[in-house]
């Protein structure tokens, strides 16, 4: 291998780039630029870490199966490899990469004197990528040169003293690191609110006499499943000794000195999150996770924003939980993107079932939030189209579609007019129950509210109106909380109240979130969850009622897969979430009756319920 052997320790700097998905030429220019402003203030021997495939981004999905994509980087990697000439730096950055005719994740090797390796990731993505032991051969041919394959992890002679090790992606099986040993772990982080990756590095270091060096993704990869962290942290013995910020839409560069001469920061170590028993999705402590959860997001909204060029989002207002924690979501990413409050157009619309209440609430939160409000009373619209279709306006199953599907024509045709993004309002309770109109409520551009539960929605949006706009945002989202949970698809009664209540219909949402979360986390079967919800909610709820709710959760859960199949994108937000192309795999005529087979035997055998 020709490489340079630094005599002084380098410096270790981790960088996050800002990237596009399937722009090499974008993300190289990203990439020249921090390192050239690294050697710029520091004339020291550097170590740059960049993430696992920033070259091409992480999330190019089955794009990194085309050749052209895979060409640009090897062009763009040799733009690189020739800027570094002559330079006393050592780079590691992660691309796409073909060798006879399979492709791998691969992290090329840098220093002054050219490209001097690459890293076989040895546990890649199986879908893309084959691992670093299927290769048999350790060189492979590159610009008129002979390139060393590196499959094992471990490059020899690059710090006089020191071994360093590349561990690609997830820590499972990363190697032990031992004393003047250096572990570089180039990854990808999806950004959840309920999984510290702080707490899984401390875990691993606590273990190892070495360092670790942690650079993971950012928040400007794709956001249709996932808002990637950007971690960048360097860890030692259990102790974090630099740390740089997360979620960030900037070139984000952590750095630190040699090791030598750090004292290694005191450290109690960190405490076990424990899971509330009734919300699963949350812990005890909840009021960091909360944050962490709304800037996660956030974070979702802006990537979509960045991507589209859109400067205006489209948001239709009720009154409801769901469109008001929507709608503190577009103010905040305004506010991180210096747009306007007014760039957000909330759409009240107005029917038949719309109640006095929702109305007042709704407007009083367009009133607080400063952005720019506009009513169009649809119930005229309804009218007419019922009447197109022959349909006598009688409250049915159709009578409520309509007002759903009507409202979203007005929305996308306002997005389409101001050119924006709908963004969608639907919780992850209501995308598990189905509990939306096909090709109404369940569609939109982008869906913020994709991976919240419920119940989580109902304590994050006081906190996120308080955040917002302090006490008057907190009053008015706590009202919104507290209001009954309903479509107001129904015709209101001679008050100008709903008489539909949803919790009424399906049962109430804690018991549904806490099936989902058993359900899709912990994989249990019926008797399991029936029995930690006894233990749980006996008090509050009849066992015959919640087995009830649980039965209808499944029917439900298994009927709607269809409407998930054809969701909008929206980031999940924790580590279980139903997004049909990554998350959660399930044709949409699969049975249930295994489950409710399940459910009926519970009925007449559960001690709790079998009759005497």
């Amino acid at each position: 291998m020709s490489q340079a052997v630094y005599e002084q320790e380098l410096k270790i700097n981790l960088c996050v780039p800002e990237v596009r998905v399937a722009d090499p030429v974008f993300n190289a220019d990203n990439i020249l630029a921090m390192i050239g402003q690294i050697c710029a203030n520091d004339d020291s021997p550097q170590l740059i870490l960049f993430p696992q495939l920033c070259l091409s981004a992480f999330t190019c999905e089955d794009l990194f199966s085309l050749p052209l994509l895979r060409q640009a980087c090897l062009q763009q990697l040799r733009r690189i490899e020739q800027n570094l000439s002559g330079r006393e730096v050592f780079v590691a950055l992660g691309l796409p990469l073909e060798v006879d005719g399979e492709l791998y994740d691969a992290l090329a090797l840098l220093n002054g004197e050219g490209l001097s390796a690459f890293v076989i990731d040895q546990k890649p993505d199986a879908r893309h990528f084959k691992p670093a032991s299927t290769i048999a051969k350790k060189y492979m041919t590159l610009y008129g040169k002979n390139i060393p394959i590196i499959t094992d992890g471990v490059l020899p002679d690059l710090i006089k003293g020191k071994k360093v090790k590349v561990w690609i992606g997830k820590m499972e099986e990363a190697p032990r690191i031992d004393e003047n040993e250096i572990l570089l772990n180039p990854c990808a982080l999806p950004a959840f609110g309920d999984v510290d990756d702080e707490t899984i590095f401390w875990q691993y270091s606590q273990n190892q006499k070495g360092i670790l060096a942690v650079c993971s993704a950012g928040a400007t990869e794709s956001t249709s499943q996932f808002a990637f962290s950007g971690l960048a942290q360097i860890w030692q013995k259990g102790k974090l000794l630099a740390s740089g910020e997360q979620l960030s839409f900037q070139n984000e560069k952590t750095s630190l000195s040699p090791p030598s001469n750090l004292k290694i920061p005191k450290s109690d170590g960190y405490q076990k999150a424990i899971r509330k028993q009734d919300l699963p999705f949350l812990f005890e402590n909840d009021e960091a996770q909360l944050e962490r959860i709304f800037d996660i997001q956030v974070a979702g909204l802006m990537g979509r924003l960045r991507h589209t060029g859109s400067k205006r989002m489209v948001i239709g207002l009720s009154g409801g939980a769901d469109s008001s924690m929507a709608l503190m979501a577009c103010c905040q990413a305004a506010k991180n993107f210096n747009l306007s409050l007014t760039s957000i157009l909330g759409v009240v619309m107005p029917g038949p079932g719309t109640s006095t209440a929702s109305l007042q609430r709704v407007w009083k939160l367009v009133e607080i939030s400063g952005i720019e409000g506009r009513n169009n009373d649809i119930s005229q619209a309804i009218q007419q189209h019922l009447a197109d279709i022959g349909h006598d306006a009688s409250p049915d199953v159709t009578f409520e579609n309509v007002q759903a599907r009507i409202r979203t024509l007005y929305l996308m045709n306002y997005a389409n007019m101001h050119q924006g993004l709908v963004i969608g309002t639907g919780d992850l309770s209501e995308i598990a129950l189905g509990w939306s109109t096909y090709n109404g409520d369940q569609m939109s551009m982008y869906n913020v509210n994709a991976g919240l539960p419920k119940s989580v929605l109902l304590r994050l949006l006081p906190w996120a109106a308080e955040r917002l706009f302090g006490e008057a945002g907190l009053k008015i989202a706590e009202k919104i909380a507290a209001a009954p949970i309903s479509p107001e698809l129904r015709p209101v009664n001679e008050d100008g109240q709903t008489e539909q209540i949803t919790e009424k219909v399906i049962g109430p949402y804690k018991l549904h979130d806490f099936f989902l979360w058993h359900f899709l986390a912990e994989k249990q079967d019926p008797r399991e969850i029936f029995d930690q919800a006894l233990e749980i909610f006996g008090k509050e709820f009849q066992a015959e009622f919640m087995l009830s709710c649980l039965q209808k959760f499944i029917e439900r859960f298994f009927r709607h897969q269809f409407k998930r199949s054809a969701s909008p994108d929206g980031v999940q937000i924790f580590s279980v979430g139903l997004d049909s192309c990554h998350a959660w795999r399930m044709p949409a005529d699969a049975r249930a009756e295994l489950w409710l087979a399940a459910c009926h035997y519970l009925k007449n055998e559960h001690p709790k319920l079998k009759t005497k």
